[in-house]
């Protein structure tokens, strides 16, 4: 009851404060201590910090520079660079299990060049080409088992049959 009351609590606080000086959660990283942490994964799990844990969170913005963000279980789930607050340069992810997610050229944080992606087992997702934030190129994309591939073209983020 009490890791209840207390998330809601964050929630109330964090929104209520946030939004009363009208600022973009996109301009924030949320730490937990000095670890920075996936902010889909805090969003998705953070009812689960223990209450020392939540005594340490903190919303800072965003500043340029190598970045490493975690998992709360304490993963590895991404690393790059920012500059002009935005991914730049070449950007790695993580599965929770520690297993490679995706691998790929970010400009202005846009995904940009052959990006690969990987199942949480290890096998390859897909590979394609990303143009300016959109697809463009081919895309093959394979099966969790890996045995069966389709390959699609794009152009400008929209297929070519």
């Amino acid at each position: 009851m009490y890791k209840i009351l207390l998330t809601l609590f964050l929630i109330i606080f964090v929104n209520k404060n946030l939004h009363s000086q009208n600022v973009n959660l996109d301009e924030y990283e949320i730490y937990l201590g000095n670890t920075l942490i996936a902010k889909h994964n805090f969003i998705k799990n953070g009812q689960n910090l223990n209450e020392n844990q939540a005594k340490t969170i903190e919303f800072k913005p965003i500043t340029n520079g190598p970045k490493k963000a975690y998992y709360l279980n304490g993963t590895l789930y991404s690393s790059g660079k920012m500059e002009n607050l935005k991914e730049n340069g070449i950007w790695e992810y993580w599965h929770p299990n520690g297993q490679k997610a995706r691998k790929g050229e970010f400009i202005n944080g846009k995904p940009n060049g052959t990006h690969e992606y990987w199942y949480e087992n290890g096998n390859i997702r897909s590979i394609g080409n990303w143009k300016n934030g959109v697809y463009d190129g081919r895309w093959e994309m394979y099966n969790e088992d890996g045995k069966e591939k389709t390959i699609q073209n794009y152009k400008d983020g929209k297929q070519i049959l």
